[in-house]
């Protein structure tokens, strides 16, 4: 560069840029008024109805307030089909403020035997799927006025604290009031007697689904009455009579899978159960001292059987479940999946 190039280059550098301006646009155009109201009622109706799905219960009831545009959309019955009162205490009075947007409401999730209460007063006739968490001082009543409500209930689950106060009255009351039940879960009942049990084989035959966990008494011999069963659970269950279990239980026509875990089953009933069930692929012990102590026990004979234990390789067993895994690259996932399947096309 020539001493007059950089003349020429220092006299640009000093001289000062200004833009073209446009006098249609103007400042207003840059730098817009912060204090201009936005309409939100001009948003499309897809937009809101997904803001409101952000939202809880209790917020998007507050929202819904707010102007007549957003009330009508909070009342759209897609926002409305599942419900969680978990995160906040919910009364009565709250829950007939929101009757009249729960009539097709089909899943909800609540907390406490106070929220188990306010249930009753949504009105919510179609519901499918009730799971209950701190359960423990729901009473016979309340259950049985719940199911009362919902014949069309498919899905009831109380745990997993123990449901000390539930007797075997709510348990038929669940029977004859839930025909289309499909899955019961219950968690620290004191007896479940033969006749409870029963009365869900006739009433229930839907009924796929069934666990009985940590429960002071189960009738072994009623429950293998209820030839619907595809997964069965007792697991933390005491005084259960292996021997009688061994002997009726792998006559369960459908039972895929049994759930043992933290009983003092022993391996005689194990092996029975795994040599004698012609459906049975999966059989969950977990933490069960009596068959750990046994180092003699093992299940490398049962082909296509699978023992989850804390002294097998689980890994390898799921891949023993499936007659080829090459093509599958030993992709034991994939595998689950394709297990899955076929027990969801013999429902």
């Amino acid at each position: 560069m020539n001493r007059r190039v950089r003349q020429k280059v220092a006299k640009k550098s000093k001289e000062r840029v200004e833009l073209p301006s446009n006098p249609e646009i103007g400042d207003a155009g840059l730098c817009p008024d912060s204090n201009e109201d936005v309409d939100w009622t001009s948003l499309p109706d897809d937009t809101v109805i997904q803001l409101f799905s952000c939202l809880n219960y209790r917020d998007r009831a507050s929202l819904s307030s707010t102007c007549k545009t957003w009330r009508v959309l909070g009342l759209s019955s897609c926002l409305w089909i599942s419900l969680d009162l978990r995160a906040h205490k919910c009364d009565p009075g709250m829950a007939v403020s929101l009757a009249s947007r729960c009539v097709n409401l089909q899943k909800i999730r609540f907390r406490g035997a106070e929220s188990a209460d306010a249930i009753i007063h949504l009105q919510a006739r179609n519901l499918r799927e009730i799971s209950g968490d701190y359960c423990r001082k729901i009473t016979d009543a309340t259950l049985s006025m719940i199911v009362a409500r919902h014949e069309a209930l498919e899905t009831l689950q109380l745990g997993p604290d123990f449901c000390e106060k539930v007797s075997s009255d709510a348990i038929k009351a669940i029977a004859f009031c839930c025909p289309k039940l499909k899955k019961l879960r219950l968690s620290g009942l004191r007896d479940v007697s033969a006749d409870v049990i029963n009365a869900l084989a006739k009433h229930c035959p839907n009924l796929i689904d069934i666990g009985l966990l940590d429960c002071l008494k189960v009738d072994e011999v009623a429950l293998g009455n209820v030839v619907s069963v595809y997964f069965l659970s007792v697991a933390g269950t005491s005084n259960m009579k292996w021997g009688v279990v061994s002997h009726l239980w792998h006559k369960l026509p459908k039972l895929i899978g049994l759930d043992v875990s933290r009983t003092d089953i022993d391996p005689s009933a194990v092996s029975r159960l795994l040599s004698l069930s012609p459906s049975l692929k999966v059989l969950c012990a977990m933490n069960c001292p009596v068959l750990e102590e046994d180092n003699t026990f093992s299940v490398n004979k049962y082909k296509g059987k699978l023992l989850l234990a804390l002294f097998n390789d689980i890994f390898k067993g799921l891949a023993s479940l499936f007659a080829d895994t090459t093509k599958m690259g030993k992709n034991v996932l994939f595998g689950v999946e394709e297990f899955k399947d076929q027990g969801q096309e013999r429902r």
